[in-house]
Formats: C-alpha cells, structure tokens, sequence
C-alpha cells in the first residue's frame, strides 16, 4: 500500500539513512552513493528540498525549491537559506533549530516565506539535523510544503463556522427572548464575543424633525463613543454614516477603511481612539419599513466578507421580526394584564372571604381552588377531590355535590374531620359558557363557633354550679358552726370532768377545716372585680391546694411544695393567680393519673418558688413539675393556643392554659413549659416582683 509522500515521511527516511549508513570508510561510500542515489530521486520531486551548513549555507536545492523561489541552483548553492524568511521571524527560525538534539534531531513547523514576488506565502517545514558519531552537527536537512491555500481555505472555513455559530446563537436569544431591550443587548454581546468583532450598537430610528438615531443596545470596547455621536438618517452630512445610510436606504452598508472614508469623516477620530477599522450597518426592516439598525465594528480593515455580510443580514431580518414580534404581542400582553388584575382581585376577594372554596366538575376534578383549602387540605387544580383533599378511595358519604348539579340547587351541610374540626359546607351549581354543570363547594371553619357554644354552655353549667355552691355553703356553715360551738363546750366539759379531749378538738379541727374550704369555693366561684394588692404566691398556691389536695393524697400523687419563706411579695389579682395555679395543677393531676392509675414511685408532683432575675428586673418563679405522659415537641408550642388540648375529645376544651396564660402575661410576667414525651413535664410561671400596681388596675 503506498503511503502519501510528505516533508514529515522525508525527513525520517533521510534520518535512517544517516544513521544506517554512518561509521566506518567503507559505510560512508556506501553512505555518499546512497545520497547521491536519494538526491536525484527528490530532485523532481514536487516537494522543497534543500539541505544547509550549521552557519545557514545551503548545499543543495532540489528542482522544486528553486522554482518556487524563482532562483538557480548556483544561485542558491552557498546563499543563506534565512534570505526567504521574513526578517521578523529569523530568531524563531534558528531558535527552532539550535533546539534539535542527537536525541531529538527532527523538528516541524509553520511559517511565512517570501515568495519571488515580494508576496508572503505560508509553508509548513520539517527539519532534520545531521549529526558525526561524536554529536557534532554537520548539517540541516528540510523539506518543505507550500500552505498558502490551504491557510486560505482554513481562514474562510473558520469565518464562515464563526458567523454560522454567531447567526445560531443569536437566533437562539430571538427565539427565547422574552425582553426587548434584554434581546438587544444579549445580541450585541453575542456578536462581539462570538463574531470576534471590537463593537457593535443598535439603534432606532426617531421620526422626529432632526430624523435621530438613538442607541438601544450595545456592547464592546466603546468607552464613550456614542455619547454624542450625533447620528441621524436624514440625507445630510451626518447622515452619511452606515448606521444612518442603512436606515435611509434599506440596505447593508459596509466602510472597509474607516480612515480613508469620506462618509465616515465626522466620527473617524473617534474610530481611530478606539481601534475601528471597518464598521458595517444593517437594517432593521420589517415589511419593508425601516425601523433602525444593527451597527458592528472591526478592528481589521475589510473585515465583512461576502459570506459573512449574508449570514448578518439573515440576522438582522430575523433580529427585526423578532423585534415586531414582541411589540405585536404588547396589545394581548396588555389585555391579559387586565385580565390577570381582574383575577386577581377575584382571587383576593375570594381568599379574603375567611372561608375555604373550590370548583369541581362532576368528575369531582379540582378546577380552582383558594388559599385556605390549599393551606388546609392540600391538593392541586386538576385532582381528584375526594382524593388529594380528604385522602379517600370514593367520594365522600356526605357529599352533595352531583345532588346540586342534579336538582340545580344549593345544599348545605355541617359535618366532622378527623382532624376534629367542625365544617358548614355548602354546594352551589353553576352552568359555565362550555354549558358543563359545575359546583362551587364553600367550607366555613365553624370549629371556633362550636366551641364558644360548648363553652357558653359550660359557663352556664359553671354559673348554676356556682349558685349552687354558695346556696350549699351556707346550708353547710351554719351546721358547721354549731357543731364547732358544741365540739367547744364538749371540749370544755372534759377538761372539767378530766376525760379525753382528743375526739372534741378533732371535731373542731375538721369543723374548720371544712369551714375553710367552704370558704375558699365561696371565694373562688364569686365573681370579684378586684384591684391588684401585694400578695405571697405561697398564700395564693396555699389557697388553690386546700380545694384539690386530699383528691391528689387519695390518688396516692406524691405532692411536694418547696417555698422559700422569705420570697418577696408581687403585685396580683388573688384570685386570677389562684386560677391559673389550679389549671396546672389539674393539668399535672390528670396526666400522673392517666400514666400511673395505681401507686407508683415515679408518680410526684413538685411544686419549687425561688427569687430570680432576668435582666435588670426581679421575679418570684414557680415550677410544677410532674412525672406524668409528658408533651410532645410537635405540641410544645400549641398548648397555650385556645382550643388546642392533648386530651381527647370530650375531656377538655383547650382554653384552660390559654386563659392562664393571658392571665399571666397581664401580670407582666411569663408562662411557658418545658418537656419530653412519656418522661415529665415542667410549667413556669414568671411572676415580676415589683409590678406597677396601677398598671395592673388597668388589666
């Protein structure tokens, strides 16, 4: 198989026979007839062949070497071979070959020759350097390849690829652009960085008097130079630029050389600061109606190729229906703008109405739904109802959805969640303009209104309790009086008869005993419109624990109080305090027993008050702590929301610590828990020692 014949395959063929050849008398006969051999081969060969001295002589020419250069082969034998290199590129030639090396004797390269014409031609080189046995050069062998088309042909390939790659990516922004002004101005970018072009601008044509051109986009090397660039597209001196021919004519206009062109005369100082040497504008026409132009600047004179002149046209045509385009669409985007503000404020009346609603159709697909039932619920448009909003298999039994549309009127209902809340749901029937039934389903949020009513109710059953208390306390006190007045005498008649006074005077003290709690229940079920006073909380919680301690000692609750006697006084409502003590007392009660039904060592309750200071203010701090069920860290912060309860259904109404700890922070001071799940529960009340009492009378 024969292999193509280059500078490269002959310059290693000449090295193997330098080398195969070298050494005694005898080889270099045999060498010398080899060489003789090969140069009469080269010597027609259509290849530059030339061999030269260390000192750059040359020794031999082939045929083809002396044709290109148009020169003898006397004429060349003994002239230096650098006589054809460009003087700016001899040092990089002989530093090329001072390089080479027993060890690495072959070398190639690319460079520009002058040719017998005075014209430069680009040839790519391949250089062997012989070497003695001792390493000592003796001479350079090349061969040599003309390029010059070849670089052509590169150069045109490269700039056609770069305007195709230029002409893709713009299109791209055209086609993805949302923006105007963003379009322009990515454009230009594109076409300096990738056209490899210094500047480039856009601008629209002003139909005012003076025909102005106004700058829209650019990017580039600019430094200033629109900033009064007085362009405009009038018939007129100024007038004459490319920008401004363009416009007026409806045409690519392209300068070669800026510095030689009598249009280009007002601008042609500023060009030349900024290294422009050709400049070319194109317009921006779109049914045959000129609205500005592309303008793009070069920094090598005669820079636009026919080629690339076409593809920038292209551009520009697809640049300005680009721009139409978008400006077509203004009217429609104007017009969806006002219907969006119209939505809009249909979707913040109909979020603002405090209640959920959706739209389904009859296949019970989500088709709008508000906030509240996407933040309470869940789902999405398009959904199944019954599915994404209330995580069933069916429609829901109590649905009357296809019932409204059926009978064409409204139902109402009020239903449970699982999530123990209460709903009215009412199903309204629309026909819409594809003459399709749907509903409008409306669910009011009437948990709150359920619990006032439970609420209301309990008040009213607390109120007769309480009128009941009183009406019974005085049926028990004076009963309780006589039999204290007759314990008295009894006590008395055995300390004058000597008998044993134990069972009188335990009479006495469970008379009063039962005196006192009377008395308490009295004064907690009154409603008393009392001012703040300075007051002990070991009094106060002294108070609350005579009316649940023996229910806690019966329960078999082990019941702790650690109160220093010297804590100071606060400024409080008695019986508000009094109030919230109880509920979290009840509260530790309830969950100890819920835990421990029977005895149990873990099953305590301790009650700490100690003197604190947090900032520069001083507080009396109290804290229940119970080994009870505990409070998870999902509902830690959610227990002192009204209506929230831990407790099931039926057991509590979640106001209790809520009302507490409103009573509590109107005292200026704090409530908050600390806990873990099934290990214990910590309640602290922060209560400020030195309260404003007429603050408080404002309560």
């Amino acid at each position: 198989m024969s292999k193509k014949l280059t500078s490269e395959n002959l310059v290693h063929q000449m090295q193997t026979i330098n080398t195969v050849t070298s050494g005694s008398k005898k080889a270099e006969k045999i060498q010398a007839e080899i060489k003789d051999t090969y140069r009469s081969i080269v010597q027609d060969m259509p290849i530059l062949i030339c061999s030269f001295l260390p000192d750059g002589k040359i020794t031999f020419a082939n045929k083809t070497y002396c044709e290109h250069f148009n020169k003898t082969y006397e004429e060349l034998i003994g002239s230096s071979f650098l006589s054809v290199v460009p003087e700016t590129k001899q040092k990089v030639m002989m530093d090329k070959l001072s390089a080479l090396t027993p060890d690495s004797p072959i070398q190639s390269h690319e460079l520009p020759l002058i040719a017998p014409k005075g014209d430069i031609r680009w040839q790519r080189w391949a250089n062997c350097a012989v070497f003695d046995d001792h390493g000592n050069l003796i001479a350079y062998q090349s061969f040599g390849e003309d390029i010059t088309e070849y670089k052509r042909k590169q150069k045109i390939i490269f700039k056609k690829n770069r305007a195709l790659k230029l002409y893709s990516e713009c299109n791209k922004i055209i086609v993805h652009g949302k923006n105007e002004s963003d379009i322009l101005n990515k454009i230009c970018r594109v076409i300096v960085e990738q056209g490899n072009y210094r500047f480039a601008w856009i601008g629209f044509a002003d139909h005012d008097k003076a025909k102005t051109v106004h700058a829209v986009a650019r990017h580039g090397l600019e430094e200033g130079y629109l900033d009064n660039l007085n362009v405009t597209w009038s018939d007129t001196l100024l007038g004459q630029s490319p920008a401004g021919t363009s416009i007026r004519e409806n045409k690519p206009v392209v300068s070669k050389q800026i510095h030689s062109d009598p249009n280009f005369l007002p601008w042609k100082e500023k060009a030349h600061k900024r290294g422009y040497l050709s400049n070319i504008a194109l317009p921006l026409s779109f049914e045959n109606k000129v609205f500005g132009a592309l303008s793009i600047y070069a920094s090598k004179e005669d820079a636009f190729s026919a080629e690339e002149i076409k593809l920038l046209e292209e551009l520009t045509n697809d640049l300005a229906h680009g721009i139409m385009a978008i400006r077509s669409q203004k009217n429609v985007r104007r017009a969806e703008k006002t219907i969006r503000n119209e939505r809009d404020k249909l979707q913040n009346v109909v979020n603002g109405i405090g209640e959920g609603l959706y739209i389904v159709n009859k296949d019970f697909v989500i088709e709008f739904q508000n906030n509240i039932v996407r933040d309470q619920f869940g789902g999405s448009i398009g959904e199944i109802c019954y599915k994404s909003l209330f995580q069933r298999n069916k429609p829901c039994s109590f649905c009357h959805m296809l019932e409204s549309i059926k009978e064409n009127c409204i139902k109402q209902l009020e239903t449970d969640f699982l999530n123990q809340k209460h709903y009215d749901i009412i199903f309204s029937p629309f026909q819409e303009s594809d003459k399709e039934i749907k509903s409008v389903v409306v669910m009011r949020d009437i948990t709150e209104k359920k619990h006032l009513q439970a609420e209301a109710i309990r008040v009213g059953h607390l109120a007769s309790l309480g009128e009941l208390a009183a009406g019974v306390a005085h049926e028990i006190n004076n009963p309780i009086t006589g039999i204290i007045s007759i314990a008295e005498i009894l006590t008395d008649k055995f300390h004058e008869l000597g008998g044993d006074k134990t069972i009188p005077e335990r009479i006495i003290t469970e008379g009063e005993r039962i005196g006192n709690i009377v008395k308490n229940l009295l004064s907690f079920a009154r409603d008393k419109k009392e001012g703040a006073s300075p007051v002990h909380v070991k009094n106060i919680l002294k108070l609350a624990l005579e009316l649940v301690e023996k229910q806690i000692a019966k329960d078999g609750i082990d019941l702790s109080v650690n109160i220093p006697s010297d804590i100071p006084q606060i400024n409080a409502r008695s019986q508000e305090i009094q109030q919230v003590f109880l509920n979290i007392i009840s509260n530790a009660h309830y969950a100890l027993q819920k835990k421990y039904p029977k005895l149990h060592e873990n099953k305590i309750l301790q009650i700490n008050g100690e003197k604190i200071k947090i900032g520069k203010k001083n507080y009396v701090r109290l804290t229940f702590y119970d080994r009870g069920l505990g409070i998870s860290k999902d509902f830690i912060n959610r227990v002192a929301n009204p209506f929230f309860s831990t407790k099931p259904q039926g057991e509590g109404t979640g106001l209790g610590l809520s009302i507490s700890h409103g009573i509590i922070k109107n005292h200026g001071g704090s409530l908050w828990f600390e806990s873990q799940k099934g290990d214990y529960t910590k309640v602290i009340v922060d209560l400020p020692i030195n309260n404003n009492r007429s603050s408080l009378e404002k309560i």
